[in-house]
């Protein structure tokens, strides 16, 4: 009989799919993620971060959040970046729940902007995850700044 996609989650031996950048791990394979809010956290970066028409046969796939991030701020920057975010997820993500979108500043560097998103997934609602994005593109398709993960 096959296991549930929790009995999946909660077995340490199984992954779930490809950590992204692709990277080996400790024994030369593609590091891989061990859960699916984890899985969960890369496939949202990837649909964020990858422009619309770039992705090979799905030219579709993707979202405008770069372009906007590069936009000047005219005071609804935010809002824009918020339904930019939600409108990406619903048509590719739609077992992600967006809670929560958010502007942030480098102190150093005020003209740099990241984007934090906090969401939870249909398999597991109560749990809360939140990663923030770098939209400054450094060459990996924007890093991850952190992930934390919190039961609410």
């Amino acid at each position: 009989m096959a296991e549930s996609s929790r009995e999946t989650d909660l077995n340490p031996s199984t992954y779930i799919g490809l950590s992204f950048p692709l990277r080996a791990d400790n024994n030369n394979n593609f590091a891989m993620t061990r859960n699916s809010l984890e899985q969960s956290v890369h496939n949202l970066k990837n649909l964020l971060m990858t422009n619309i028409g770039e992705r090979l046969n799905q030219p579709e796939f993707g979202s405008k959040l770069l372009g906007l991030c590069f936009e000047p701020d005219d005071g609804s920057l935010a809002e824009k970046v918020d339904q930019e975010v939600r409108r990406a997820v619903n048509r590719w993500l739609s077992y992600i729940n967006i809670l929560r979108v958010d502007l942030l500043t480098d102190q150093e560097n005020p003209n740099k902007i990241f984007v934090s998103i906090s969401f939870s997934t249909n398999l597991n609602p109560d749990v809360t995850q939140t990663t923030t994005l770098d939209t400054g593109g450094q060459g990996s398709g924007g890093a991850d700044t952190g992930s934390t993960g919190s039961t609410t």
